[in-house]
């Protein structure tokens, strides 16, 4: 008896971090799959409009309209989730969701069209504020060094392996078959949240909140210059990237004269370049002496994309634009997060309003693109875009970049974040 003793401890741990491993690698195959799901529907909408034979602004509605209702339905959806299961929760929103997307290619009309595709945002907003939540519940024990995992492997099936997937379906089975087949794996989703979530993270939500000091209030957290520059930058990113993945396929088509199946391939390039940034580069940017001089260079990159989008129509230039937004994207989602990470802020707040703030602006960005295409141009909307990315590099890093000032003083709050609980 006395000889087992010793080996309980070792047996403990080895059992806790072989259940921890076994969850991450379900929750990170629910995740990418949820992401192509996602991505591949964003093909079969834009697909579906062109159908129709839609305006630019009639297509940036259709597509925006998922988007805004996932904004509204945010803050009520984790309302719902803090009273509810997640797994039904998860379950019953996906079931849902395929009969959706059975009945999507049979409507007369675009504005039929938009409608429902609002309908599937509402759904979708409850699906990634229980998936985040499960996730943010786990996340101290799985480490931070694994924090970048959850979008990183969302973003790689939404902006590259969910568009390859949509637009290979399309030229294979026909639209009609592609929305059948994206109903299919909705269904899928059902029965593999079911597997993969909890029945319930309140406890240990409701522990974490409480122990979590700092800024609440808007106008608290507007006062630290480091909140105001993540809010900044984060509503321009999602402005930004919504305009370029709304129209990526219609400046292939369009500009370039690339064939419909090969259209995908600017969405999917920035969709890698920004996942290959969120996996593998976190450490290098993060942990360098250079990282503010990195955060304006990112930001940089994302201007000259989109100078080059509105300026060079080559497909050679175009590939190269997809590189640095995704880039510039991913550098500066890397940054915002760690420095919101070590500052004395409530952490579920700040959470809460970038996403609400990256919804709100990814819907005006896609509407407000829509509008000016159809007044100015497609290609004129990108330099357009240019214009407050621009000024608000100016007021945020020219100054330090032409003194080459040290980094913000984020090192001083970090012991204030560190310390929490």
């Amino acid at each position: 008896m006395s000889e087992s003793l010793p080996f309980q401890p070792d047996a403990a741990v080895s059992a806790r971090e072989d259940e921890l491993r076994a969850f991450l690698l379900r929750f990170i195959g629910l995740t990418l799959l949820s992401g192509v799901t996602i991505g591949m529907n964003k093909v079969l909408a834009t697909l579906l409009g062109l159908h129709l034979h839609v305006s630019n602004f009639q297509l940036a509605a259709i597509s925006s309209a998922e988007t805004l209702a996932m904004a509204l339905g945010t803050i009520p959806a984790g309302y719902i989730l803090s009273r509810g299961n997640p797994k039904h929760l998860y379950a019953g929103v996906s079931l849902s969701l395929a009969l959706a997307f059975c009945v999507l290619p049979w409507l007369p009309g675009w504005q039929w069209v938009a409608l429902l595709m609002f309908l599937v945002g509402l759904c979708i907003s409850l699906r990634i504020v229980a998936m985040s939540t499960v996730f943010l519940v786990r996340l101290p024990e799985l480490g931070q060094g694994k924090a970048g995992w959850y979008k990183g492997t969302l973003i790689l099936g939404m902006q590259f392996l969910g568009p390859l997937c949509g637009n290979y379906l399309i030229a294979q089975l026909g639209l009609k078959a592609g929305f059948l087949i994206s109903a299919l794996m909705f269904a899928i989703l059902a029965v593999l949240g079911w597997q993969v979530l909890p029945s319930n993270t309140a406890p240990r939500k409701q522990e974490g909140h409480v122990a979590v000091p700092g800024a609440a209030s808007l106008r608290e957290l507007l006062r630290l210059r480091v909140v105001r520059v993540t809010y900044l930058f984060e509503i321009l990113a999602s402005f930004t990237a919504s305009s370029v993945g709304v129209f990526s396929i219609l400046l292939a088509i369009r500009v370039l004269h690339w064939p419909a199946h090969h259209s995908v391939w600017l969405m999917a390039v920035q969709g890698l370049s920004c996942v290959l940034v969120l996996l593998f580069l976190g450490r290098f940017v993060l942990a360098s002496r250079h990282r503010e001089q990195l955060y304006g260079g990112a930001h940089l990159a994302i201007m000259a994309a989109l100078l080059i989008l509105g300026l060079w129509p080559d497909s050679i230039a175009y590939l190269a634009a997809s590189v640095l937004l995704g880039l510039g994207l991913g550098v500066n989602n890397l940054v915002n997060t760690d420095n919101i990470a070590r500052a004395p802020v409530d952490k579920a707040r700040v959470s809460a309003h970038l996403t609400l703030f990256g919804m709100v602006g990814g819907t005006a960005g896609a509407l407000a693109a829509g509008r000016l295409a159809d007044l100015t141009g497609l290609r004129n909307v990108f330099l357009i875009w240019l214009a407050p990315w621009l000024a608000a590099w100016l007021v945020f890093h020219g100054s330090r970049w032409l003194r080459r000032a040290p980094p913000a003083a984020i090192p001083s709050i970090a012991p204030t974040a560190e310390s929490a609980p």
